[in-house]
């Protein structure tokens, strides 16, 4: 069984479950959450975090926050003219989510996590980063850094049942994650679009990776002699 597990946690009620059911299997539970600059009152999410830290207090929970807005402005802002000039949509929080993916491998490789989980859940799959092609997208890509990526409550159930789960743990049901200023902006993408805009995007994430682990490997040899 893994000891540690990272989750990209927001605040909302899928993530709050996700960290939830992870406490419950006695693991080290590292929340990562990750600021783009985009959201309006995500500072609402720690109530949620001391809710969870209290309800299991024998188990290790920590919350980190990881600013991510320059590479996020690299993917998504940039060329974003050109962007939707050439696929007539607007993929921003789609660029978001792979910032949060980038930062969330950096973390996970610098504190030896190599679980990574997030809540996201079917009854949300017309949101363009929780599109079974990005998903699928971004577990391939996370193990290429050796880390498993899941979503483990992707066919829990409906909101309401997402909702009463929360209550039987003790934590409250109401959403207190930042809303990003994109959200409800756009139209669908095709799941082709969706694999065109990660695949010419995503060496960027590997440009930001390679930055900021540069050395651990050395680091962790010299630690071994």
């Amino acid at each position: 069984m893994d000891e540690k597990v990272a989750v990209l946690f927001t605040g909302g009620k899928d993530s709050s479950l996700v960290a939830c059911l992870e406490a419950t299997k006695g693991r080290e539970v590292h929340l990562i959450t990750c600021n783009s600059g985009i959201g309006i009152k995500s500072e609402l999410s720690q109530f949620r975090v001391n809710e969870i830290v209290d309800r299991f207090p024998s188990v290790s929970i920590s919350r980190v926050i990881l600013m991510t807005s320059g590479l996020f402005r690299r993917i998504a802002i940039k060329d974003i003219e050109s962007d939707i000039k050439r696929w007539g949509v607007n993929m921003v929080l789609l660029g978001d989510k792979m910032a949060i993916h980038a930062a969330a491998t950096v973390y996970c490789l610098q504190n030896q996590i190599y679980r990574l989980v997030d809540g996201v859940v079917k009854y949300q799959d017309d949101l363009v980063e929780q599109k079974t092609v990005a998903m699928q997208f971004f577990k391939n890509y996370e193990y290429k850094y050796g880390i498993a990526y899941d979503s483990p409550i992707y066919h829990f159930g409906t909101r309401k049942q997402v909702k009463y789960a929360l209550l039987d743990f003790g934590i409250s049901n109401k959403s207190l994650e930042g809303v990003s200023i994109f959200g409800d902006s756009f139209s669908e993408p095709t799941d082709k679009m969706i694999y065109e805009y990660m695949s010419e995007k995503i060496h960027l994430c590997d440009e930001y990776i390679t930055l900021l682990t540069e050395g651990i490997e050395e680091e962790e040899v010299i630690c071994g002699d």
